[in-house]
């Protein structure tokens, strides 16, 4: 009878080495790191996000993500690298997006990349407007409103404010339901000193889905940006802050950004008591947002 249990238990055990192949265990190591470099973007650890990246990619070559990711992560870097490096991370960059596609062709974020590193990079480092309009060619293949999108973003690096707005207002007309498409458009308006007709856009989309959270939230933050319906803009970001379990879903506001154009609403009331409190909270939520602590200051 002992001995019985101990070929079962032996076979078991090896029924469980067979499954666990060398193979599975590779790929979750790869998705543990994959994982761990995600964790480290959120926190602004780029520098070590891109070693987890780089030991996903040598772990999986043929995952798309972790191609995808680890261009992102270098191209973070990038940014703030020394004229002698920024060649070479940009070339990383482009790799990275491009190998991204081969794999997966129906990737937008490397295709969107791809757009960004061809119309900011110089001509002797790659860029060239051409191959970013190819590119937003096939964005718009895959979803017509990021190919919108994309478009817009190449008129912008051109100084074409005609061709982005006509872009973005594509975009709205022809995804009605997408709260990006109609707060895009919303934010080109206000940032162009237009503001009534950015309150317009957003308010055609919530006759349409009202409670939207993130539209509401954008009825706030209109009124901050703009100086326009303060009442109403504090009364929106009011009820958004009061909705259960905020901030637990991405498409949701980050309870720090409401508090954050609470302030500037009170700011441009003239009421500095109120500001000074609701950037206190926006700090106390999120110590590392510099534009509570600009504010602070200016008051």
């Amino acid at each position: 009878m002992v001995k019985t249990r101990f070929f079962v238990l032996a076979a078991m055990a090896l029924h469980f080495v067979s499954f666990v192949s060398p193979a599975n265990l590779t790929a979750q190591r790869g998705a543990e790191q994959y994982k761990t470099g995600r964790a480290l973007m959120d926190s602004n650890k780029t520098d070590a996000a891109i070693k987890a990246f780089e030991k996903a990619v040598a772990l999986d070559e043929m995952n798309a993500d972790y191609h995808l990711w680890l261009g992102r992560a270098v191209g973070t870097v990038a940014q703030n690298a020394s004229v002698l490096r920024q060649p070479f991370l940009a070339r990383r960059v482009r790799a990275e997006f491009e190998r991204t596609v081969e794999l997966d062709p129906s990737n937008i974020g490397a295709r969107e990349g791809l757009v960004t590193f061809y119309i900011q990079a110089p001509g002797v480092m790659g860029g060239s407007i051409a191959k970013a309009r190819e590119q937003a060619d096939a964005i718009a293949k895959i979803s017509p409103m990021r190919g919108h999108f994309a478009r817009a973003s190449i008129a912008g690096n051109q100084k074409d404010a005609a061709t982005v707005e006509r872009e973005f207002r594509a975009a709205a007309d022809e995804s009605p339901d997408s709260v990006a498409a109609a707060t895009t458009l919303a934010n080109f308006l206000a940032n162009s000193n237009r503001g009534d007709e950015a309150f317009v856009v957003v308010d055609r989309y919530l006759a349409h889905h009202p409670g939207d959270l993130l539209a509401t939230f954008w009825i706030g933050r209109l009124a901050a940006v703009t100086g326009k319906q303060l009442e109403r803009g504090e009364k929106a970001l009011r009820t958004v802050l009061a909705t259960p379990g905020l901030g637990t879903e991405p498409n949701q506001p980050a309870p720090f950004a409401v508090h954050y154009r609470l302030g500037d609403i009170a700011a441009k009331g003239g009421n500095k008591e109120l500001a000074r409190k609701e950037y206190e909270k926006t700090l106390e939520l999120n110590p590392k947002f510099e534009g509570a602590r600009k504010a602070l200051k200016a008051l």
